[in-house]
Protein backbone atom coordinates (compact mmCIF):
# COMPACT_ATOMS: atom_id res chain seq x y z
CA UNK A 1 0.00 0.00 0.00
CA UNK A 2 1.30 3.79 -0.50
CA UNK A 3 1.60 5.86 2.51
CA UNK A 4 0.96 9.75 1.35
CA UNK A 5 3.25 12.50 3.84
CA UNK A 6 0.27 14.61 5.45
CA UNK A 7 2.23 16.29 8.49
CA UNK A 8 5.23 16.49 10.15
CA UNK A 9 6.01 17.30 14.01
CA UNK A 10 8.72 17.70 16.05
CA UNK A 11 8.10 16.15 19.42
CA UNK A 12 11.32 16.03 21.24
CA UNK A 13 14.70 18.01 20.16
CA UNK A 14 16.20 15.41 18.51
CA UNK A 15 12.94 13.58 17.80
CA UNK A 16 10.02 14.32 15.40
CA UNK A 17 6.88 12.37 14.07
CA UNK A 18 6.10 11.48 10.57
CA UNK A 19 2.43 11.30 10.06
CA UNK A 20 1.35 9.41 6.92
CA UNK A 21 -2.82 8.92 5.54
CA UNK A 22 -2.94 5.27 3.74
CA UNK A 23 -4.22 4.47 0.59
CA UNK A 24 -6.41 1.84 2.11
CA UNK A 25 -8.17 1.08 5.07
CA UNK A 26 -5.88 -0.49 7.77
CA UNK A 27 -6.66 -2.43 10.86
CA UNK A 28 -3.87 -2.61 13.43
CA UNK A 29 -3.45 -3.67 16.84
CA UNK A 30 -2.25 -0.87 19.09
CA UNK A 31 1.71 -1.61 19.73
CA UNK A 32 2.36 -3.19 16.34
CA UNK A 33 4.62 -2.35 13.37
CA UNK A 34 5.12 -1.72 10.17
CA UNK A 35 7.51 -2.12 6.91
CA UNK A 36 7.96 1.04 5.00
CA UNK A 37 10.09 1.20 2.06
CA UNK A 38 11.85 4.94 0.66
CA UNK A 39 12.78 5.40 -2.62
CA UNK A 40 16.76 5.91 -2.31
CA UNK A 41 19.20 5.36 -5.36
CA UNK A 42 21.79 5.44 -2.73
CA UNK A 43 20.39 2.81 0.04
CA UNK A 44 23.01 2.19 3.32
CA UNK A 45 24.12 -1.54 3.90
CA UNK A 46 20.47 -2.01 5.94
CA UNK A 47 18.84 -1.30 2.65
CA UNK A 48 15.93 0.83 1.63
CA UNK A 49 13.44 -0.84 3.73
CA UNK A 50 13.16 -0.11 7.60
CA UNK A 51 9.81 -1.50 10.27
CA UNK A 52 8.58 0.95 12.81
CA UNK A 53 5.95 0.85 15.23
CA UNK A 54 2.95 2.61 14.59
CA UNK A 55 2.87 5.45 17.51
CA UNK A 56 -0.52 6.35 16.40
CA UNK A 57 -3.51 4.70 17.73
CA UNK A 58 -5.82 2.54 15.76
CA UNK A 59 -8.82 4.89 16.13
CA UNK A 60 -6.64 8.05 14.81
CA UNK A 61 -6.62 6.40 11.31
CA UNK A 62 -3.38 7.72 10.27
CA UNK A 63 -0.36 5.90 10.56
CA UNK A 64 2.48 8.27 12.33
CA UNK A 65 6.11 6.89 12.52
CA UNK A 66 8.05 8.29 15.59
CA UNK A 67 11.59 8.33 15.79
CA UNK A 68 14.94 10.30 16.60
CA UNK A 69 16.96 12.01 14.26
CA UNK A 70 20.00 13.09 16.43
CA UNK A 71 23.42 12.32 14.82
CA UNK A 72 25.35 13.50 11.57
CA UNK A 73 25.54 9.72 10.55
CA UNK A 74 22.12 9.06 11.04
CA UNK A 75 20.89 6.41 8.20
CA UNK A 76 20.53 7.46 4.85
CA UNK A 77 16.61 5.83 5.60
CA UNK A 78 16.27 8.66 8.26
CA UNK A 79 18.31 11.61 5.95
CA UNK A 80 15.42 10.46 3.15
CA UNK A 81 12.15 10.29 5.83
CA UNK A 82 13.38 14.11 7.01
CA UNK A 83 13.63 15.09 3.51
CA UNK A 84 10.19 14.01 1.86
CA UNK A 85 7.84 16.79 1.69
CA UNK A 86 4.10 16.92 1.96
CA UNK A 87 2.18 14.93 -0.12
CA UNK A 88 4.81 12.01 -1.29
CA UNK A 89 4.74 8.41 -0.65
CA UNK A 90 6.15 5.87 0.54
CA UNK A 91 5.67 1.69 0.41
CA UNK A 92 4.45 0.06 3.51
CA UNK A 93 3.32 -3.06 4.05
CA UNK A 94 1.95 -5.00 7.55
CA UNK A 95 0.94 -4.75 10.04
CA UNK A 96 2.60 -7.15 11.99
CA UNK A 97 4.04 -7.74 15.92
CA UNK A 98 2.67 -9.68 19.36
CA UNK A 99 3.53 -6.59 21.20
CA UNK A 100 0.69 -6.11 22.46
CA UNK A 101 -2.14 -6.13 25.15
CA UNK A 102 -3.46 -9.52 24.94
CA UNK A 103 -5.37 -10.16 28.28
CA UNK A 104 -7.06 -7.28 29.58
CA UNK A 105 -7.88 -9.02 33.49
CA UNK A 106 -4.09 -8.21 34.26
CA UNK A 107 -2.58 -5.24 35.56
CA UNK A 108 0.45 -4.20 33.59
CA UNK A 109 4.19 -2.41 34.19
CA UNK A 110 5.53 -0.29 30.72
CA UNK A 111 9.20 0.23 30.94
CA UNK A 112 10.01 2.56 28.29
CA UNK A 113 13.72 3.35 27.36
CA UNK A 114 13.72 6.82 25.31
CA UNK A 115 12.42 6.13 21.57
CA UNK A 116 10.96 3.01 22.74
CA UNK A 117 8.22 4.77 24.06
CA UNK A 118 6.17 4.93 20.91
CA UNK A 119 4.24 1.64 21.28
CA UNK A 120 2.85 2.81 24.62
CA UNK A 121 1.82 5.48 23.54
CA UNK A 122 -0.32 3.85 20.67
CA UNK A 123 -1.15 1.50 23.55
CA UNK A 124 -2.12 3.96 26.36
CA UNK A 125 -4.16 5.56 24.09
CA UNK A 126 -6.18 2.94 22.30
CA UNK A 127 -7.30 1.64 26.72
CA UNK A 128 -8.49 5.09 27.56
CA UNK A 129 -10.44 5.66 24.01
CA UNK A 130 -12.11 1.58 24.09
CA UNK A 131 -12.63 2.73 28.48
CA UNK A 132 -10.51 -0.74 29.51
CA UNK A 133 -10.45 -0.76 33.45
CA UNK A 134 -6.76 -1.84 32.96
CA UNK A 135 -4.20 -0.82 35.38
CA UNK A 136 -0.80 0.63 34.04
CA UNK A 137 2.33 1.67 35.99
CA UNK A 138 4.60 3.42 33.10
CA UNK A 139 8.30 3.69 33.42
CA UNK A 140 9.82 5.43 31.76
CA UNK A 141 13.65 6.02 31.17
CA UNK A 142 16.02 8.78 29.37
CA UNK A 143 19.32 9.90 28.48
CA UNK A 144 17.83 13.64 29.25
CA UNK A 145 15.26 15.66 30.18
CA UNK A 146 14.13 15.95 26.41
CA UNK A 147 11.44 13.55 26.71
CA UNK A 148 9.30 12.72 23.30
CA UNK A 149 5.38 12.76 24.10
CA UNK A 150 5.90 14.09 27.71
CA UNK A 151 2.51 16.83 27.69
CA UNK A 152 0.80 14.30 26.07
CA UNK A 153 1.20 11.64 28.28
CA UNK A 154 0.53 13.84 31.25
CA UNK A 155 -2.91 14.88 29.81
CA UNK A 156 -3.80 11.16 28.99
CA UNK A 157 -2.52 9.99 32.97
CA UNK A 158 -4.36 12.96 34.26
CA UNK A 159 -7.79 12.00 32.89
CA UNK A 160 -7.49 8.34 33.61
CA UNK A 161 -6.95 7.22 37.72
CA UNK A 162 -5.71 3.53 36.29
CA UNK A 163 -2.74 4.84 34.41
CA UNK A 164 0.11 6.03 36.56
CA UNK A 165 4.12 7.23 35.07
CA UNK A 166 7.34 7.44 36.66
CA UNK A 167 10.23 9.51 34.97
CA UNK A 168 13.88 8.17 34.98
CA UNK A 169 16.27 10.93 33.66
CA UNK A 170 18.88 8.35 33.54
CA UNK A 171 18.53 4.53 31.84
CA UNK A 172 20.51 3.40 35.25
CA UNK A 173 18.70 4.69 37.81
CA UNK A 174 15.78 1.62 36.53
CA UNK A 175 17.43 -0.76 39.14
CA UNK A 176 16.39 -3.47 41.56
CA UNK A 177 15.03 -0.33 44.02
CA UNK A 178 12.86 0.63 41.26
CA UNK A 179 10.88 -2.81 41.76
CA UNK A 180 10.26 -2.83 45.03
CA UNK A 181 6.81 -1.74 45.22
CA UNK A 182 5.89 -4.15 43.08
CA UNK A 183 7.46 -6.63 44.68
CA UNK A 184 4.21 -8.94 46.25
CA UNK A 185 3.14 -8.79 42.95
CA UNK A 186 6.16 -9.50 40.58
CA UNK A 187 4.74 -12.61 39.51
CA UNK A 188 1.49 -11.83 38.75
CA UNK A 189 2.00 -8.77 36.64
CA UNK A 190 2.48 -8.52 33.02
CA UNK A 191 5.86 -6.29 32.37
CA UNK A 192 6.28 -4.96 28.77
CA UNK A 193 9.67 -3.61 27.83
CA UNK A 194 10.38 -1.73 24.56
CA UNK A 195 13.90 0.30 23.73
CA UNK A 196 17.50 -0.16 22.65
CA UNK A 197 18.14 -3.69 22.42
CA UNK A 198 21.04 -3.08 25.72
CA UNK A 199 18.52 -1.38 28.03
CA UNK A 200 15.66 -4.24 27.21
CA UNK A 201 17.55 -7.09 28.09
CA UNK A 202 19.16 -5.34 31.06
CA UNK A 203 15.95 -4.38 32.54
CA UNK A 204 14.51 -8.08 31.73
CA UNK A 205 17.45 -9.81 33.29
CA UNK A 206 17.34 -8.02 36.57
CA UNK A 207 13.16 -8.04 36.56
CA UNK A 208 13.72 -12.04 36.42
CA UNK A 209 16.11 -11.71 38.99
CA UNK A 210 13.83 -10.27 41.32
CA UNK A 211 11.31 -12.93 40.69
CA UNK A 212 9.21 -12.47 37.42
CA UNK A 213 8.21 -14.94 35.19
CA UNK A 214 9.72 -15.19 31.93
CA UNK A 215 5.76 -15.80 30.37
CA UNK A 216 4.87 -12.56 31.72
CA UNK A 217 7.72 -10.64 30.21
CA UNK A 218 7.29 -9.04 26.39
CA UNK A 219 10.10 -7.47 24.64
CA UNK A 220 10.04 -4.85 22.11
CA UNK A 221 14.12 -4.43 20.75
CA UNK A 222 14.59 -0.93 18.45
CA UNK A 223 17.90 -2.14 16.33
CA UNK A 224 19.93 0.43 15.48
CA UNK A 225 19.59 2.58 19.13
CA UNK A 226 22.44 2.13 21.63
CA UNK A 227 21.29 4.03 24.77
Amino acid sequence: MLLTLIKKRKEADDAYSFIFEPSESIMWRAGQYMFYTLPNDNPDNRGATRYFTISSSPFEKNVMITTRIDKPGSSTFKKSLTEMKIGETIQASGPDGDFIISDPNRNYVFIAGGIGITPFRSILLDLYHRKLPINVQLMYANRDKNIVFKDELESLISKNPNFKIQYFINPTHIDEKAFLTFNSQLSTLNFYISGPSPFVRSIRDLLKEQGALSENIKLDFFPGYES
